[in-house]
């Protein structure tokens, strides 16, 4: 397993073995809820694997006891004071759901938990999913406020 080149990640692991990327969402302590710096590794690793020609497809999963709870609900209150901020959260959560559409390579979701939100969206995105007998799928924008 090989990790050195993705070495630096704050909110997500990377390793890569026989052609096969792993990117664990590693938030765990809030279900690996997205923050900006998230969305920042996520599409800077994408980015990435799909320039390396040794990787042919790619796995995503959440550690811990979710997948993706969605974004980061104080990142949003941040946002809601300022407008700038709230634009460009609203845009990246735009921008990861088709990033991951877009990939050029099998996207495989592993789903162990909880998909809410912007993880629900990018489990639509994904390939192929499997799905823990744990995993639950929701849109909880509805019940805030926000949709």
């Amino acid at each position: 397993m090989q990790r050195s080149h993705f070495m630096g990640l704050e909110t997500i692991i990377v390793e890569k073995r026989e052609g096969t990327a792993i990117l664990t969402l590693n938030r765990p302590d809030k279900l690996n809820a997205v923050n900006m710096t998230m969305r920042r590794e996520i599409l800077a690793t994408l980015a990435e694997l799909e320039a390396d020609v040794e990787t042919k497809v790619l796995i995503v999963t959440g550690s811990g006891r979710g997948f993706c709870s969605g974004a980061d609900i104080n990142e949003l209150d941040a946002g809601t004071q300022d407008a700038a901020l709230q634009k460009t959260v609203n845009h990246s959560l735009l921008v990861m759901a088709k990033s991951f559409y877009d990939f050029q390579k099998p996207v495989l979701g592993a789903i162990n938990g909880a998909a809410a939100g912007d993880g629900a969206q990018w489990v639509l995105a994904f390939d192929l999913n499997v799905a823990s007998e744990k995993a639950k799928f929701g849109w909880p924008a509805t019940s805030l406020g926000i949709l």
